[in-house]
């Protein structure tokens, strides 16, 4: 990435309050340069706090070099500039770094999927005109097409995650202050390293801090913890979108973005001692709610109380009462609950985990068994054994799945469901008595071309792969019903021009697959004499006698019995053999049947219906062990930690890779036509004091007007 340095760099604001700068041109920013930051700042004292930050940037590195003083989280509490507050978000969350390891990657994504669809899109379109409203540059299109771009990249980079509620709450906030290439950036740093789990489908990781906030809450304010549980009222309903949208739809925005300072800078523990903070100011109302709508009153009552109207003549007192109340919040967070640190909140973590990933398992599961219209006669316990068997194999083939709304299996994990569900699906279980090769691979194409059919007739007309709606429906029409719905199936199977008849070519192929079926099953029957009286009975339909006669004996004439158990794939591929020279052979005689014709022939062959009505329904295993629903859970908690740290070992690898190539020491920023590999990894907190000069500056800066930058 050698002479990238300086492109990227004249995209840094930090850049232009240098004394001898690189010339910056068109400064990135946000939507704010257009229609107004949302700030509780005015124009005087938001030039104040920028010299500050300049000498800082001037003494301790800016962008890429920034060194973190203790001096640094003083001024993030006192508040950021508005025209820096973006670049230093990237900074705090280290998603700078990522943004110039991957120049051009934004603009690359959004122009390789310019022309696709996927169900994220839709969500993406129906929560747009939601996000924060009250800001004007969301009522225009400018706005709402900045927020649309950076979801929809992040849902192309992100698959997995794709949109997720609240994501556009938090994005829209970001791109106030942000250029959409610094926000898509931060975001990503945001869902996978700041709150990894919040913006996910089943949202565990907000659920999983929900959790601990009620352990801190019963540590520090007793009372309201004890008065909840009598009354049976839930913390989670008044502060779980607090930590969801990261305050911002809770606060108002001039208040959301101080805390979003510090939550860029600290972590999610700030989220957790501001909610403890309003909590305990509010401790005596909380201890006399009677339920949880009165919950709600109190803690919104403390937001409006922020967001007041007023009148013209009282508006500057007014601000005062406000940043008042709020300076007053910010202090007691971090006075009152110094304790509340991030190594405490990753034990409380690590504690409740299981529970959590275990609880949103059930829950999903009971959720998508409620959407079951049609249980096909299947008990509650067996629908649930299908709905494990069906997202067990979903999981372990999720390489070849797209991500869609509805789940739904491609051919890979409808194999695999059945090779888990059946007795008969592992082919490499029922071939040890293989003798040749080509032998057993022609077994296998029988079994694979079977294994695609039934996929084909599973499928719903409208879908390209298996729901979970439609494997319990089809699976009812194998394993439920009487014989002729169960014949009907059969018909369905190998009509695939849908004409209402199987003619020779349809035989040859159900006789043959049948064939190999009851030899992976090891039915106790002559499973050739069961073929043949089939084909004869069917070539009965439209032949007469002596043409019935001369098919009979030809595929009797030289047959040897079956002496091997389980299947010989040898045994097997003469008898294909002889079915086709049969039904196919030059001679061979012309077979149709219609589905009347076909049940007549189960009734007949009382082996064919042995086989559909008892051989075939119970290879399918509908009836877990005991030891197996004790293990249930286990396996729900693994497979949930093991798809995260899946994804942990693949952000370690990306990060791995960029920090390799950015990990010498850096040079001062005057040094430009250095290559990528001259730049530092994120920054990290420094106990280096920072040299007399600086301290003199920084420090007098902020003691002279201790008001304005109240050091909370």
């Amino acid at each position: 990435m050698k002479g990238s340095l300086r492109p990227f760099l004249m995209t840094c604001k930090s850049e232009e309050l240098l004394d001898d700068p690189i010339h910056v041109k068109n400064v990135i920013g946000g939507l704010g340069l257009q229609y107004g930051y949302h700030s509780d700042s005015t124009e005087v004292k938001d030039q104040k706090k920028l010299t500050i930050w300049k000498n800082y940037f001037n003494d301790n590195g800016r962008n890429l070099t920034l060194v973190r003083q203790p001096i640094f989280a003083k001024m993030i509490r006192a508040g950021i500039p508005n025209c820096l507050r973006g670049e230093i978000y990237e900074m705090c969350s280290g998603s700078i770094y990522l943004r110039f390891a991957n120049q051009g990657v934004y603009e690359q994504i959004l122009t390789t999927h310019k022309d696709d669809t996927s169900p994220a899109l839709d969500d993406i379109e129906k929560d747009l005109h939601r996000s924060l409203p009250e800001y004007p540059a969301y009522q225009a299109p400018d706005g709402i097409d900045r927020l649309r771009r950076v979801l929809t990249a992040y849902s192309w980079k992100n698959p997995e995650i794709g949109y997720c509620q609240a994501m556009n709450i938090v994005t829209s906030s970001l791109l106030i202050y942000m250029s959409e290439e610094q926000a898509f950036w931060t975001l990503n740093s945001l869902v996978d390293q700041l709150c990894p789990g919040y913006y996910s489908s089943s949202m565990y990781g907000v659920l999983l801090d929900q959790v601990v906030l009620e352990e801190l809450v019963k540590k520090y304010i007793p009372k309201v913890t004890e008065h909840f549980q009598r009354k049976e009222i839930q913390l989670s309903v008044a502060c779980l979108p607090w930590f969801l949208t990261l305050f911002i739809n809770s606060m108002p925005l001039p208040f959301a973005f101080r805390i979003l300072d510090c939550f860029f800078m600290e972590g999610p523990k700030v989220l957790f001692q501001i909610a403890l903070a309003i909590l305990k100011r509010h401790e005596k109302e909380l201890v006399n709610v009677e339920d949880d709508s009165e919950l709600l009153v109190v803690v919104k009552a403390f937001f409006s109380s922020l967001n007041l109207p007023v009148d013209d003549a009282t508006k500057e007192q007014d601000d005062a009462n406000k940043l008042e109340i709020f300076n007053s919040l910010m202090k007691s967070a971090y006075s009152d609950f110094p304790k509340v640190t991030s190594y405490k909140i990753n034990q409380l973590r690590k504690q409740n985990e299981l529970k959590i990933i275990g609880g949103v398992e059930s829950f999903t599961k009971r959720n998508a068994l409620r959407n079951i219209k049609n249980n096909a006669n299947f008990s509650s316990d067996e629908v649930s054994l299908i709905y494990d068997y069906f997202f067990g194999a979903l999981y372990y083939a999720k390489d070849h799945q797209d991500k869609s709304s509805v789940p739904e299996m491609d051919l890979t994990a409808f194999t695999r469901m059945l090779e888990n569900m059946t007795t008969w699906a592992k082919l490499n279980d029922n071939s040890s008595t293989a003798t040749n090769d080509e032998d057993l691979m022609v077994v296998k194409e029988v079994l694979q071309a079977f294994m695609q059919r039934l996929f084909d007739y599973f499928c719903s007309e409208s879908k390209p792969g298996v729901t979970l709606q439609d494997a319990v429906s089809k699976l009812g029409e194998i394993l439920r019903g009487d014989v002729m719905s169960k014949a009907a199936f059969l018909f369905a199977l190998y009509d695939q021009d849908q004409d209402g008849e199987l003619n020779n070519m349809n035989l040859h192929t159900m006789s043959t697959e049948l064939f190999l079926l009851m030899n992976l099953l090891d039915t106790n029957m002559d499973k050739w004499d069961v073929v043949c009286s089939f084909i004869t009975l069917s070539a009965e339909q439209a032949n007469e006698q002596d043409v019935v006669d001369t098919l009979h004996h030809e595929l009797h004439d030289g047959q040897q019995p079956q002496t091997v158990s389980p299947l010989d794939s040898k045994y097997f591929v003469d008898h294909a053999n002889r079915i086709h020279n049969a039904l196919m052979g030059p001679d061979a005689p012309c077979v149709k049947i219609t589905l009347p014709s076909l049940r007549m022939i189960i009734l007949t062959e009382d082996r064919l219906d042995q086989l559909i009505q008892t051989d075939i329904p119970q290879s399918f295993k509908l009836q877990k062990a005991l030891v197996e629903r004790q293990k249930g859970l286990g396996h729900e908690i693994f497979e949930a930690l093991f798809i995260e740290g899946k994804k942990l070992a693949n952000n370690m690898a990306a990060s791995s890779s960029t920090a390799a190539a950015i990990s010498a020491p850096a040079p001062s920023i005057s040094s430009e036509r250095r290559s990528m590999s001259s730049i530092p990894p994120p920054v990290i907190p420094t106990s280096k004091p920072p040299s007399r000069s600086s301290r003199t500056s920084i420090v007098g800066k902020l003691g002279e007007d201790d008001e304005e930058f109240e050091l909370v």
